[in-house]
């Protein structure tokens, strides 16, 4: 069945194509065998991928489409919505005053517009789902190249008509493919990058965006539900995805290696199948704890706004964006009428006292302060308690509303045991290239959260958390050599507490817990451009002292702020700053080459280079790290297959692994050998004479495997 021209081709003389029988597909499937690679998108009924149902599967190359429906319930449109006129009494009935004349009583001639409803044509005979994929297992299971946007949803989709198999690779996923080339270019989705790409509904003057005219050259019929739609417009509709994402990936692919990137995607890839499996797996959820950590979570929140309001010396919504603004910054909404600002809150006729800080960006529109997450970590990084404070309320909030409040539609519940959640780990969710996750986002989950003692290993079993020790200060000592840092780390000593000695001046082994802390936050302070004002917050000592500490600091470890000043130097000689945003200065992550582009850098206002430059040098060492986590990924991939045991999650710098009771202590054996001997590309060990060091233990949860 033939819907539209296209492009002709040997085998077709035109496309797409509709397939409709076992001979169609068959054809099809032995024509896309000859190619090597195809593209392919699905559409289905639901989001989660183990209880979809599939409805369409598109497939394509080089000059054609095939379009598989999968019990499509209307045919091709016959009649399109439209407005007729008609007499009101011939709409309207008798009993409606309408079909009348007001005075007369007489029936009304009077013309109406009456929207005349879409007429389809009968559905024609489709094939079922699961004999679709039985014609499509000798090409899904191929060796041929396997093209798609977010490719892994189409293949963990299919994989519950090959008995839970996901078909192999070779992988190409067009998203990751873009974040390689421009991790700034978010987000990733279709139908933005192809009419960015074409310049639909974009004013060549003003750059504004018309999205009716996107919406119409692009239609978003999957998330208005294919049911509502005639067969013919899902088959154009799925034809477009189809067509753009071959294109995209023909056009940008070769890019990857013209600029220097092509080891970059092919080492995402690599981490592809890795990835799918963990989705696929899932982590088991132990729902019969949840009033307790309900309860916790509450507390915990309940004790922070009320310090909050101990500060401000009255209570108040810490929902409120707008008393935020005034807490922080002194400045509120105005008055619409009258102009004047509202700063007043809470439950008296005080005001609010406020930190009085300098404003560092504005909303577009009023011009009021931001208080955006950005905004109020780069206060927290110079020691401003408040911010921390709105920061931590707000990660409570997004905990109990993800967590709790909407976990549901976040499980799946299996035949037997307990249900699962399978969290969205994304490769493009991140600039500096850490793994991101969504649906639940398990990276909001720090460690000693409650909310962790839900996650569990099941009956039988045992979880392994598994994590480096101060991996990302290993990362930047060995990239700076700073000679103290590598002496440190190559004698095993404590580098917090080492910091701490050096900046208060006592003794190693007189260094207290909480002095121990200063040290660690000056550590990282030290690489990400914490000032003395956080030093000062976190030490308890005034300002001049902290100032004092740093520069103990740095005359320890005198290599460490060289090195920076080299970074951001190489980083903005990289750069044009005559066109920053299309040849940004760029931070290069190792081992790979990984580029971080920041056109921040020329700036010309302080505090956004400043923050760019914390970025510069966040990217290197957090993308470092991260990418020796996902090299041991792999590695862990290959040794734990002879073991009845499955990688489940990644967070940050832990690897969770769901493991038998019986195997649990050889497993653990062999994920902390095989985490530690990360090597390089050359065969090398990562991080030369620095070890990597390996915490990992075992327990029924995740809180108990790992404080």
């Amino acid at each position: 069945m033939v819907v539209e021209g296209g492009n002709d081709h040997p085998s077709f003389q035109r496309s797409p194509r509709v397939l409709l029988t076992e001979a169609e597909i068959s054809a099809a499937v032995e024509d896309l065998l000859r190619e090597d690679a195809f593209v392919i998108d699905i559409e289905t009924d639901s989001l989660s991928f183990h209880l979809n149902n599939l409805l369409w599967v598109g497939l394509g190359a080089y000059g054609r489409i095939y379009l598989i429906p999968c019990g499509h319930l209307r045919g091709v449109v016959l009649e399109p919505e439209h407005v007729v006129k008609i007499a009101a009494c011939l709409y309207y009935p008798e009993d409606d005053e309408r079909h009348w004349t007001p005075i007369t009583r007489k029936p009304s001639w009077k013309m109406i517009d009456v929207r005349k409803e879409t007429v389809y044509a009968v559905a024609p005979k489709q094939l079922f789902p699961h004999e679709v994929m039985a014609l499509l297992r000798p090409l899904l299971f191929s060796n041929r190249g396997k093209i798609g946007h977010n490719l892994k949803f189409d293949l963990m989709s299919l994989a519950k008509y090959f008995g839970e198999e996901i078909p192999p690779g070779p992988y190409h996923d067009t998203i990751v493919l873009r974040h390689c080339l421009d991790e700034n270019d978010g987000p990733f989705d279709l139908k933005r990058l192809t009419c960015d790409w074409f310049g639909i509904g974009v004013d060549p003057q003003t750059g504004h965006i018309d999205y009716k005219k996107r919406t119409a050259f692009y239609p978003n019929m999957g998330k208005a539900g294919i049911e509502n739609f005639g067969l013919d417009e899902v088959a154009r509709y799925l034809a477009k995805d189809l067509r753009y994402c071959w294109m995209m990936y023909q056009a940008f692919f070769p890019l990857l290696k013209r600029r220097g990137v092509q080891a970059v995607y092919d080492f995402e890839m690599s981490l592809y199948p890795i990835i799918m499996a963990m989705e696929y797996e899932g982590f088991p959820f132990d729902l019969s704890q949840m009033d307790e950590v309900r309860k916790e979570l509450k507390d915990r929140q309940a004790d922070v706004e009320q310090k909050v309001w101990n500060q401000t010396g009255d209570t108040f919504p810490l929902s409120n964006t707008n008393a935020k603004r005034w807490v922080m910054f002194e400045e509120a909404t105005r008055d619409k009428e009258t102009g004047k600002r509202i700063p007043e809150y809470g439950n008296s006729n005080r005001l609010l006292r406020s930190q009085k800080l300098p404003v560092r960006s504005r909303t577009p529109g009023q011009r009021l302060p931001q208080v955006t997450q950005t905004v109020l970590e780069y206060y927290s990084d110079d020691g401003n308690k408040m911010a921390e404070l709105f920061l931590e309320w707000s990660l409570l909030e997004k905990l109990r509303g993800t967590f709790i409040d909407g976990l549901e539609k976040h499980l799946r519940y299996p035949r037997q045991g307990l249900p699962t959640i399978h969290t969205s780990f994304k490769q493009h969710g991140t600039v500096t290239g850490r793994l991101s996750a969504s649906d639940p986002n398990l990276q909001q989950l720090p460690r000693g959260t409650v909310i962790r003692k839900l996650f569990v290993a099941g009956e039988g079993h045992d979880l392994i958390v598994a994590d480096y020790d101060q991996i990302e200060l290993r990362c930047a000592g060995y990239s700076s050599q700073d000679p103290e840092m590598l002496r440190v780390f190559k004698q095993g000593q404590d580098i917090h507490a080492l910091a701490a000695s050096a900046m208060l001046q006592i003794p190693l082994d007189k260094v207290t817990k909480e002095q121990r802390q200063v040290g660690k936050t000056q550590n990282f302070g030290t690489l990400y451009g914490a000032g003395e004002d956080k030093i000062a917050a976190v030490a308890g000592v005034s300002k001049k002292r902290a100032a004092a500490f740093i520069r103990n600091y740095f005359d320890m470890f005198s290599g460490l702020e060289s090195w920076k000043r080299r970074e951001l130097k190489l980083a903005i000689e990289r750069g044009d700053k005559t066109a920053p945003l299309t040849w940004p200065p760029y931070v290069v992550i190792p081992p790979n080459g990984r580029r971080r582009r920041l056109p921040d850098l020329f700036h010309p206002d302080g505090w956004e280079k400043l923050r760019a430059e914390r970025q510069a040098i966040n990217a290197h060492v957090q993308g470092f790290a991260s990418n020796i986590t996902k090299l041991a990924m792999l590695e862990l991939f290959k040794v734990l297959e002879p073991f009845p045991a499955q990688m489940i999650a990644q967070v940050h710098d832990e690897i969770v692994i769901r493991v038998t009771k019986e195997a649990s202590g050889e497993v653990l054996s062999l994920v902390q050998s095989t985490m530690s001997g990360v090597r390089n590309p050359e065969g090398d060990p990562i991080l030369g004479e620095i070890p990597l060091v390996v915490s990992a233990a075992t327990g029924p949860s995740w809180a108990d495997a790992k404080q």
